[in-house]
C-alpha cells in the first residue's frame, strides 16, 4: 500500500463523535484506504465492532432503503447499538437522501456509533450533507502526490523542510536531485492514480488510464448525471487539458465547443465536482484594475491529460504549463484550495500563484522553469503596491536554489518537498 500523508489526519478522528467524509474521483485509493483504517480500528479499538458496506453493490440494496433497516442490520451483526459500532460506507452518495439518512442515526446513536463514509461526486455529496453541517468532517482524498509517489518508489519516509530552512533544502537538494529526476518525467505523464503507480509495464498503465476515462464517462457522466451531449463534454475536457493554467474564458470555450453559456458553466461544475479540474480564482485588491471574475483552470492528474491528448511518449514533454500546473499540485497538497489564488491586471501583468500562508499575509509565487532568471519586475510591482500584503516571493526555477532577502529560488522538483 502506498502510504498516504492524509491518513494520521483521518485516524485523528476515529471514535469522536464526528461523522468522517472521504471525497475524491474515483480509483484514487478511497477504498484502500476504508479498508485500511477498518484494519487499524481491529487493532486498535478491540472492543468495538467494524463494519464495511458498499452503498453502490445491488446485494446492499435493502439495508439502505430506510435508516431502520440499517439499524437491524447493525443489530444483527454487531450487537448494535450497546456495542460501539465504526460503520463504513463505501460510495454514501448513492443511497437516497443520504444527509437525512446517517443524520436521523448519527443523532439518536452519536454515543455509540462513527460513521466513515466516502463518495466519488463532490456535486453530490455536497447536495447530500447540508444536512450533516456540524456533524461531518471532509476529508479530500487526492491522487497520490509527488513526495508520497517518491517516497513509495524509493521506499522512504522523507519529510518535508520548511522554506526558511535554505540550508537544509540545498542538502536535501544535493543529495536526492537524481532520484527526483529520475521519475519526474514518467510522473508528468502517466500522474498519480494509484493503480498506475503501481504498474510497472508503460502500456498497461495506458490501458488503466483508459478504464479510468471510460468508467468516469460512463458512471458519472452518463449514468450518474444523466449527461447527453457526452461528445461536447469530452471536447471541453480536451481543450482544458491542451490549455492547463489559462484564463477560462466561457464564451470563448463556448464557441469553440459550440455549445451555449449555459452549459459551458455546468460542464465547468461537472468537471470540478466531479474533481477532474480545479479552477483557481483571482486574487484582487482593485476591481477596476484587476482581473476580479475569470479562472484559471488546471488539472488535477496528469495521466488524463496524457490519455485525452494522447501524449503519453516520456521525451520532450516538459514544458512551462506542465510545470505550472505541477506547482500547483505541489500547492494543493500543502494549503487548502480556497487559499491558492493568481493575479493579473487588465493590462495582463500576472503573478502565477498568490498564496493566503498561515501568517496572515501572502506568498506571491512565480513559475520560471529556466536556468538564469532575477527577481521578475511583476512580484517588484506588486509588493510596492501592496508593501503590507507580501510576506515571500517564491519563484520556481528550473536548477536554482538561493534566498535574497524575503525572495525563495526553488527548484520545481524540491518544491513537493518544501514546507510552506
Amino acid at each position: 500500500m502506498i502510504n498516504r500523508e492524509i491518513t494520521d489526519k483521518i485516524i485523528h478522528w476515529l471514535g469522536k463523535e464526528k461523522i468522517l467524509i472521504l471525497k475524491g474521483s474515483r480509483q484514487v485509493g478511497k477504498t484502500t484506504l476504508l479498508k485500511y483504517l477498518k484494519t487499524y480500528l481491529e487493532k486498535n479499538q478491540p472492543g468495538a465492532k467494524v463494519i464495511y458496506l458498499q452503498a453502490d453493490d445491488i446485494k446492499n440494496e435493502q439495508i439502505f432503503k430506510s435508516p431502520a433497516a440499517l439499524e437491524l442490520y447493525l443489530s444483527q451483526n454487531s450487537d448494535f447499538p450497546r456495542k460501539y459500532t465504526f460503520v463504513m460506507i463505501d460510495e454514501f452518495q448513492v443511497i437516497k437522501q443520504a444527509g437525512i439518512f446517517l443524520k436521523n442515526i448519527f443523532d439518536q446513536y452519536k454515543k455509540n456509533v462513527q460513521f466513515i463514509v466516502s463518495g466519488s461526486s463532490s456535486l453530490e455529496i455536497t447536495k447530500n450533507t447540508e444536512f450533516l453541517t456540524g456533524r461531518a468532517l471532509d476529508f479530500n482524498i487526492e491522487r497520490i502526490n509527488f513526495k508520497e509517489y517518491f517516497d513509495y518508489f524509493y521506499s522512504s519516509q522523507t519529510k518535508t523542510i520548511p522554506l526558511d530552512n535554505i540550508a537544509e533544502i540545498k542538502l536535501f537538494h544535493e543529495t536526492f536531485s537524481s532520484r527526483i529526476d529520475h521519475i519526474l518525467k514518467e510522473y508528468l505523464v502517466f500522474g498519480g492514480y494509484p493503480e498506475v503507480i503501481t504498474t510497472k509495464n508503460a502500456a498497461d498503465k495506458e490501458t488503466i488510464l483508459e478504464s479510468i476515462v471510460k468508467k468516469y464517462i460512463e458512471k458519472d457522466i452518463t449514468e450518474f448525471l444523466k449527461l447527453e451531449n457526452v461528445s461536447a463534454f469530452n471536447n471541453l475536457i480536451k481543450v482544458l487539458s491542451d490549455k492547463t493554467g489559462t484564463l477560462v474564458n466561457k464564451g470563448e470555450l463556448s464557441s469553440t465547443i459550440n455549445v451555449s453559456f449555459l452549459t459551458i458553466s455546468r460542464y465547468l461544475d461537472i468537471l470540478t465536482g466531479t474533481y477532474v479540474i480545479d479552477l483557481v480564482s483571482p486574487y484582487f485588491k482593485n476591481i477596476r484594475n484587476e482581473i476580479s471574475k475569470m479562472p484559471k483552470a488546471y488539472l488535477l492528474d496528469f495521466g488524463l491529460r496524457s490519455y485525452l491528448l494522447k501524449t503519453f511518449a516520456l521525451e520532450n514533454i516538459i514544458d512551462g504549463s506542465l510545470i505550472e500546473n505541477f506547482a500547483y499540485l505541489a500547492f494543493l497538497s500543502k494549503i487548502k484550495k480556497d487559499r491558492i489564488h493568481f493575479y493579473r491586471t487588465t493590462a495582463g501583468t500576472e503573478i502565477d500563484f498568490v498564496l493566503e500562508n498561515s501568517k496572515g499575509g501572502l506568498d506571491l509565487c512565480e513559475v520560471k522553469y529556466r536556468s538564469k532568471i532575477t527577481m521578475p519586475v511583476n512580484m517588484r510591482n506588486f509588493q510596492k503596491r501592496y508593501p503590507e500584503l507580501v510576506n515571500r516571493n517564491i519563484i520556481v526555477t528550473k536548477d536554482i536554489l538561493k534566498k535574497e532577502k524575503n525572495n525563495y529560488f526553488i527548484p520545481i522538483t524540491i518544491l513537493p518537498f518544501v514546507e510552506l
